[in-house]
């Protein structure tokens, strides 16, 4: 609850989910599930092609719910494991159906792997 704002709303307010204590998450595997909660409190994450996926779309849901911790760690979930998502017929699909989170996604790859080869340099140039 502390780490997801969307949690922490559906916890609080008077919904079927605060009054029973239990929260359903229907669309996503147990697997995925599992991973996505060890990587928000370990940061690191062991991923298969389908939970790969799962989680790719957990991002997507994250952004209709403006749930920013869960966007930031499926987001770096997702860039560690591009290669995996984007060969899936699924990740065409998203693709047409909301490119700016594509794009978005990949911006943050990008980003990612730009400050891998400043720190690469720096620790290069300390070293030389």
């Amino acid at each position: 609850m502390s780490r997801s704002p969307v949690f922490k709303a559906m916890i609080e307010t008077e919904m079927e989910d605060s009054q029973s204590g239990m929260i359903k998450i229907s669309d996503v595997s147990y697997d995925a599930l599992r991973a996505f909660v060890n990587y928000l409190y370990t940061a690191e994450a062991c991923l298969d092609e389908q939970m790969a996926y799962d989680l790719f779309m957990s991002y997507a849901f994250a952004h209709q719910h403006n749930a920013n911790h869960v966007i930031d760690a499926a987001l770096s979930m997702i860039t560690d494991n591009i290669d995996k998502l984007s060969k899936r017929e699924e990740y065409g699909e998203l693709v047409e159906k909301d490119t700016l989170l594509v794009v978005e996604i990949y911006e943050a790859y990008f980003s990612k792997q730009v400050n891998t080869v400043a720190q690469k340099d720096s620790a290069l140039k300390s070293v030389g």
